[in-house]
């Protein structure tokens, strides 16, 4: 058996760098900041680096076409506040080669996840609001419970009761010539006045949409599915904003450190047909709307570097996974092996995001799609695959004894009288792919999920029952 030398080191860790005395490698000033594995900057030099990698990734096979409304997702941490930053500059006059799309921001509240009470709700909401208030562009906040009952035609008719706005009326709108201008003024005059946010929040109490999201999120029962769930549904609900307000496109604040681990997180749950979209530059798996990660080759570092150096101050909101331990679920765990290993292999991040951009899947050309996440289903594979092995040892373990002899003790006092239709994982498991198959599993109460999955669901089940009703009367395909 071949065994390497105990001295032999396939991988050696980089020691650490000392700034001192060194060197930009643009301009030979001195240097005050080293990123990637060696690379020396100047503050200027590393500004106009940011700039310009953000500006050709925004222009890289003219995504982003003129006068286009572009949806930005802001949630007030370091990555949002930094690309936030980077699309003011580009509207600026002085700047060579402006951008020219419209831009529309957008805040999601999830604090009904996290069990905030209304004034702490409250004051983050006036924060981030004021934030986006001076920045001059058209912004919304939207309320996470929202998405527990989307009514697309109700939606159509008044979409602002998908969003709450500032109540003032003072939103500049985004000219073609000068694009968003910053006013330092509006800072705390014209933002949302607490009786119209506290307004809000109790009209969600009042439809029962903020119990429903935390009844979802308690009966998952690891707190990886609850991550997962919360971010198909942060994601349901951004296309639904974007189709009210006429965008075309949603830049996603995904640095490539995010990136990278959710790479491996993904493949870890089962999601690695689905990794080209939830990972790439340009998620199109939704036809009329694209998700843009324009900081996609930003690594946390350069983020932090660059908000520190523009002074760019970011808001702190308690999340899903505060205060909790590396151990508590894949995504986090993944994420402490990542920045352990970028510490000492400074290389790490981008080797994972090249690595991702490689793979994919041949012959997933499927026109069905997933019902959650819309991705191709990756669930028609043939007989012996691990797939099917996979099905068949569930179906064996979860295999109940026959109860066909007792009443099932619901209806009018008949036995199977006037019973109440409910979905579960027979029903819904042909319209998921493999990755949410595995996130609904560990959901206790299917029917807990938002409305129109719970439609979609019953039209099928309405759809087979049709067919098996007139198969002996439809032709066959020869």
């Amino acid at each position: 058996m071949c065994e390497a030398p105990d001295e032999t080191q396939f991988m050696t860790k980089k020691p650490a760098i000392i700034t001192t005395e060194r060197k930009c490698m643009k301009c030979e000033e001195n240097a005050v900041l080293i990123i990637r594995i060696d690379d020396a900057f100047c503050r200027n030099c590393f500004v106009h680096y940011m700039t310009h990698k953000f500006r050709s990734a925004i222009g890289k096979g003219r995504l982003i076409l003129y006068d286009e409304k572009v949806l930005l997702a802001y949630s007030g941490g370091h990555s949002s506040c930094a690309m936030l930053h980077l699309v003011q500059q580009g509207f600026l006059e002085h700047v060579h080669k402006k951008l020219r799309f419209f831009p529309h921001l957008v805040h999601i509240d999830e604090g009904a996840v996290t069990n905030q009470d209304m004034g702490e709700r409250l004051c983050a909401q006036k924060d981030i609001t004021c934030k986006l208030q001076s920045t001059g562009i058209p912004y919304d906040v939207v309320y996470l419970e929202r998405v527990m009952s989307l009514d697309h035609e109700q939606l159509a008719k008044k979409p602002a009761d998908l969003t709450i706005e500032n109540c003032s009326g003072t939103k500049k709108e985004v000219t073609k010539t000068s694009g968003p201008v910053s006013d330092d003024s509006s800072t705390t005059e014209g933002c949302p006045c607490d009786r119209d946010l506290t307004n809000g929040m109790e009209s969600l109490d009042i439809n029962g949409l903020a119990g429903s999201l935390k009844k979802l999120l308690e009966s998952a029962k690891t707190l990886t599915t609850k991550e997962d769930l919360l971010w198909q549904l942060r994601h349901q609900l951004l296309i639904e904003v974007a189709r009210q307000r006429g965008c075309t496109k949603i830049m996603l604040a995904d640095s490539g450190t995010l990136v990278s681990i959710r790479i491996l997180a993904n493949i870890a749950q089962g999601r690695g047909a689905a990794l080209p979209l939830d990972t790439g530059f340009v998620d199109g798996r939704h036809g009329d709307i694209n998700f843009v990660r324009p900081l996609k080759e930003f690594t946390k570092k350069e983020i932090v570097l660059y908000n520190k150096f523009h002074d760019v101050k970011s808001t702190f909101i308690p999340s899903l996974t505060t205060k909790v331990g590396s151990g508590a679920s894949i995504n986090l765990l993944t994420e402490e092996f990542v920045n352990a290993l970028q510490e000492g292999f400074p290389s790490t991040i981008s080797t994972i995001c090249r690595t991702g951009e490689k793979l994919g899947t041949e012959g997933n050309s499927s026109q069905n799609k997933c019902l959650i996440c819309k991705a191709p289903l990756d669930t028609s594979v043939p007989q012996a695959s691990a797939l099917n092995a996979t099905n068949f040892s569930l179906s064996l373990s979860s295999k109940q004894p026959s109860s066909d002899d007792q009443c099932c003790g619901e209806g009018d006092g008949g036995c199977h009288g006037n019973t109440v239709n409910k979905i579960d994982m027979k029903d819904i498991e042909g319209l998921l792919c493999y990755g949410c198959r595995v996130t609904i599993r560990d959901v206790t109460d299917l029917n807990l999920l938002p409305s129109q999955i719970k439609a979609e669901v019953e039209k099928t089940i309405r759809r087979s029952k049709m067919k098996e009703e007139i198969e002996d009367f439809l032709l066959p395909d020869d």
